[in-house]
């Protein structure tokens, strides 16, 4: 029997898939999702939920615009699934705190905090002594930090689970185990994607599939250079609601969850597919994070795992249409995917549906890697 055919076919169903999935049925679309594991298995579910642009970006810049921009989109985007689902996801807009513990650390935090006040963003700068205020817990080696009073963290593992079940009551096609081979084309335009699964007709093919996204064979005279960057992290169980929000250094993070769990991260190893966890990625979380909560020696060890995130080789997402005609890419989003689905969903959505890419859509667009 012919697989059944679609106004979109979105191949990967991890955060970035799942939110355009559901933002073109909200438009009417039909949509079909492929995923060559089972929804949600990858990178999306396997970090910590952290949305920190202003902790993550070192400057301004048309990725930094991107991340804050979608950030201020998330308590709607979570509230739109928690409405659909009824699964109580949990979201909070606590603030994040990051900490220096030497005098070059101390310097860079206060690069960061002259360009984020000169951009109009929200930081704070406190003394060690201040910090320890917001977190009684913290080494008394901290010097200084800052505080970003925006920044969030949401369970990414109830979000997956929640969009899953939203872009099912939306009649979203989810095929789990179906491997994308290839995008056939005829002429200049799309007709469809070759999977272990046959063939699926469709004008339009989304490429969502994160650190796989290189593996599909497109009509391109080029590659869009996606390659695989491996992240260990570690559960610990917290005695108490010690920690309050998620806290960052130089060598690493630590995210609290209402459970009491905490979480411990995190690696950015060159390892292509190996998703082993490994003694010396240990050693690098545990030290980093003993060295900001020295009291967390003694909290009981739950769980490591190890997660690939899809990094492009000039450090930006690759968003956008391709010279074939129904061919777009959604991927290498790095560390940012789930921070980036909203705005990413709305963006593509919009070239999608109206048909002409949005402006800010340009500096990562998959053109720039065409040959000169």
């Amino acid at each position: 029997m012919a697989n059944q055919s679609s106004d979109v076919l979105i191949i990967g169903g991890g955060v970035i898939g799942l939110s355009l999935a559901h933002q073109l049925a909200l438009e009417k679309c039909s949509v079909t999702l492929l995923e060559r594991g089972q929804i949600g298995q990858e990178a999306s579910t396997a970090g910590a939920g952290i949305l920190s642009p202003q902790a993550e970006m070192d400057q301004m810049s048309p990725l930094t615009d991107l991340c804050v921009a979608s950030r201020d989109l998330y308590s709607n985007f979570v509230q739109e699934f928690i409405s659909r689902s009824g699964i109580d996801i949990e979201f909070s807009k606590s603030g994040l705190l990051y900490v220096a513990l030497s005098e070059e650390e101390q310097a860079e935090l206060e690069k960061r905090y002259q360009w984020q006040i000169r951009t109009g963003l929200a930081v704070q700068r406190l003394t060690g002594q201040e910090a320890r205020r917001i977190e009684r817990d913290l080494s008394p080696e901290v010097r200084t930090a800052l505080f970003f009073p925006e920044e969030a963290y949401v369970d990414n593992v109830k979000l997956l689970e929640a969009m899953t079940i939203a872009c099912g009551l939306l009649k979203v096609r989810l095929v789990t185990g179906c491997q994308a081979i290839s995008v056939k084309s005829q002429g200049q335009r799309v007709t469809g994607v070759d999977t272990n699964l046959g063939m699926w007709p469709t004008e339009r093919a989304i490429i969502a599939a994160g650190s796989w996204s290189n593996m599909i064979d497109v009509p391109l005279p080029h590659k869009v250079p996606i390659k695989p960057a491996r992240g260990q992290l570690i559960a610990v169980n917290c005695p108490a609601l010690l920690l309050k929000h998620v806290t960052y250094s130089a060598n690493g993070y630590v995210v609290p969850r209402r459970d009491g769990r905490v979480f411990l991260g995190s690696t950015v190893e060159w390892v292509g597919y190996d998703k082993n966890v490994t003694l010396e990625g240990l050693h690098r979380i545990i030290s980093g994070a003993l060295a900001v909560f020295p009291r967390m020696k003694s909290f009981a060890f739950s769980s490591c795992w190890a997660g690939l995130r899809p990094y492009c080789e000039d450090g930006a997402p690759v968003l956008g249409p391709t010279e074939i005609e129904g061919l777009f890419f959604a991927t290498g989003h790095f560390r940012n995917g789930l921070l980036l689905a909203p705005i990413t969903a709305k963006l593509m959505t919009d070239l999608i549906v109206i048909g002409k890419p949005p402006k800010v859509l340009e500096s990562f667009s998959p053109a720039r890697f065409k040959p000169n």
